[in-house]
């Protein structure tokens, strides 16, 4: 019997470490252990919410209907565990509940102390997400204690690039965990890098991850760079696909997948509503430079 526990134990960690978090590094999307614990309000100042419901009444049963529908995706695309959300209400992943740290005015404020993503790189990231919402969803703040969160460098050699975490450690970035291939250009670093930062930013918002399946893993299970930015993006590498050339440009999944998560937050929002209406509309981040579609 205490084989059993301990097995159901180790099991639940296992889970928790591959349902939340993740990073695009060198064509790969690695994991982090994003135990859930108490805050370190050095990093985290807002409580990470995680209920598991949406508001039902900001979008009507038919377009929640739709949105899921998008965020279903393909075999590389999308989260099958958010078609829930229009059939029980509930905003979970493989059964538990998705968190985020929006807080309860509704903008994710981040503060940076990263050396490795530049103040110029986050102020892109707020803009590009906030473009997707249609509203400011994402601030930039100038004192740590306005912040929800701290952007900022890891000390310790880890098997990761960076990552989302709920356990009051902010988001983390690991910079002699990059390494920058030799044919790979400045602007496809950049954009690589930025695609990161974005991609760990929406998982604060309680985005999962989006390559396929009920986990959204199976891009990355299986080595496959998608268009999708909350799955596995790449850029000049074998398999990386041709539109990644041009940027990190958002797709309909990414913002179907938003409106979902708005209406999990302390409070919800409709937003990327656009979404049903002009579903090729986009925003693509290049090199330091944001164009959007989106009206």
């Amino acid at each position: 019997m205490k084989s059993k526990s301990r097995f159901k134990v180790l099991a639940a960690v296992i889970l928790v470490v591959i349902l939340f978090g993740g990073m695009t590094y060198l064509g790969k999307s690695y994991h982090q252990n994003l135990v859930k614990g108490p805050n370190n309000h050095y990093y985290q100042r807002t409580k990470t919410f995680n209920k598991g419901k949406i508001q039902q009444h900001i979008y009507s049963q038919s377009e929640l209907s739709q949105l899921t529908l998008v965020t279903h995706g393909s075999q590389y695309s999308g989260n099958t565990s958010l078609d829930t959300a229009s059939t029980d209400h509930d905003y979970q992943l493989n059964g538990q509940p998705l968190p985020n740290i929006v807080g309860p005015d509704g903008v994710l404020q981040l503060y940076n102390q990263s050396g490795f993503m530049t103040s110029q790189m986050v102020v892109a990231a707020a803009k590009y997400w906030n473009k997707i919402a249609g509203k400011k969803i994402v601030e930039v703040v100038s004192k740590q204690y306005q912040s929800d969160e701290v952007i900022h460098d890891g000390q310790k050699s880890q098997a990761v690039l960076g990552g989302q975490t709920y356990n009051g450690q902010g988001i983390r970035f690991y910079p002699g965990n990059w390494r920058s291939l030799g044919s790979l250009s400045k602007r496809n670093q950049n954009n690589w890098k930025e695609a990161a930062l974005i991609h760990e930013i929406g998982h604060a918002l309680g985005i999962p991850h989006l390559g396929g399946g009920i986990l959204g893993t199976n891009a990355n299970t299986d080595g496959i760079s998608t268009t999708e930015l909350m799955a596995t993006w790449t850029v000049a590498q074998p398999k990386s696909p041709k539109q990644n050339n041009s940027g990190v440009r958002s797709t309909n999944v990414d913002a179907a997948a938003l409106a979902l998560a708005g209406l999990s937050w302390e409070k919800p929002q409709r937003l990327a509503s656009w979404v049903l209406k002009t579903p090729g509309s986009y925003v693509n981040y290049d090199n330091g430079k944001i164009v959007s579609t989106i009206k």
